[in-house]
């Protein structure tokens, strides 16, 4: 069989054959078969194609990692500020369930006046704060731990009570009335019991200004002391916010003086007793209380009532069948020259 030199010459160059072009093994040949087979084949619009299913999952994107060192912000859950003003929405209890969880949260709840402040404002309704002697803490804790007058004196007497509400005395002078109708009738000169007798109000100076608190005080009848007795008092029972914490309170050095006593002879509709800075007497607040449909109930409720205005405070209890009763007007000193301190206007039927 012969060979061709070319044939040979390759065989010895790298020990294969190379297939000629027209050989069937050959891959042109290949190549022009496949070429001519894709231009017999009709040619499919790939919109019209039918949509493909994928098989494959979701895997995650694993991106490359920078080398080069990025800032990374810092967040620590003691930031003072935050912690500050989200205890601006707790209560007083809360506060202090707070303050005990760490040295920490007890130095930023307990011993921040600011916070105790903004608490006590908030929960006694009052617009602003006034200067004041004791810390805020202890003046809420006064406030609020459930405590009244009769429970540091003359427990014996007492029955019930409740709180009114917080009110400001700002001028020092103050006008207290027994009747709450409207005009108020205010006394211009002469004695407290001239006053009384005129116009049903008298007017008291050298009221220490700040923030008072009101409460509603029932107590047993001063007249007899007998336990049997089924007589009562109504006291509207006014004080400085910061009486409480004071140690001439306590010890009971300062005491009430009466400083007027007025009786109505007569069959009394209802036992009224307020409190009006005389200075804002005519505020729209203040007026308000004399409105008495908005705020003591139905003709037949007997149940005592009271409203607090920013500047005022007022009872009303309506009467059963009477002869009269009196009224009787304290005060107490802040020591014997002292800023009047607490006021309390009493209606006992005779």
């Amino acid at each position: 069989m012969k060979t061709r030199s070319s044939d040979a010459q390759a065989a010895n160059r790298g020990g294969k054959r190379k297939a000629p072009e027209g050989d069937d093994n050959g891959r042109g040949k290949r190549r022009s078969v496949r070429i001519e087979e894709q231009k017999k084949s009709p040619q499919i619009d790939r919109r019209l194609a039918p949509k493909r299913t994928i098989s494959r999952g979701i895997h995650g994107c694993v991106s490359p990692r920078c080398s080069a060192p990025t800032h990374r912000s810092s967040f620590s859950w003691y930031e003072r500020d935050v912690w500050a003003y989200i205890a601006r929405f707790l209560d007083g209890k809360s506060l202090v369930m707070l303050g005990a969880t760490s040295k920490w949260f007890n130095k930023i709840v307990m011993e921040d006046d600011a916070v105790w402040r903004f608490a006590c404002l908030r929960d006694l309704q009052v617009p602003k704060p006034y200067p004041v002697s004791s810390s805020w803490v202890k003046i809420y804790a006064s406030a609020f731990d459930g405590s009244h007058s009769y429970l540091f004196h003359q427990q014996e007497k007492h029955i019930d009570w409740m709180r009114v509400g917080a009110f400001t005395l700002d001028s020092r002078v103050s006008l207290l009335t027994e009747r709450l109708s409207s005009p108020l009738k205010v006394p211009r000169e002469g004695t407290i019991e001239r006053m009384l007798e005129s116009t049903g109000a008298c007017i008291v100076k050298d009221i220490k200004s700040g923030i008072w608190i009101a409460d509603l005080q029932l107590v047993r009848c001063p007249v007899c002391g007998l336990s049997t007795c089924d007589g009562t008092m109504q006291t509207l029972d006014a004080r400085h916010i910061e009486l409480f914490l004071n140690e001439g309170y306590k010890n009971g050095s300062w005491e009430y003086n009466l400083i007027a006593s007025h009786k109505l002879q007569k069959d009394e509709v209802a036992a009224c007793g307020a409190i009006f800075d005389l200075k804002h007497l005519k505020a729209s607040s203040s007026s308000g209380i004399l409105n008495l449909k908005s705020w003591t109930g139905a003709p037949d409720d007997s149940q005592p009532k009271a409203m607090v205005a920013p500047l005022a405070v007022a009872v009303h209890t309506r009467l059963q069948e009477n002869e009269g009763i009196v009224v009787k007007y304290h005060t107490m000193k802040a020591g014997a020259d002292g800023d009047i301190v607490s006021i309390r206007i009493s209606h006992q039927l005779l």
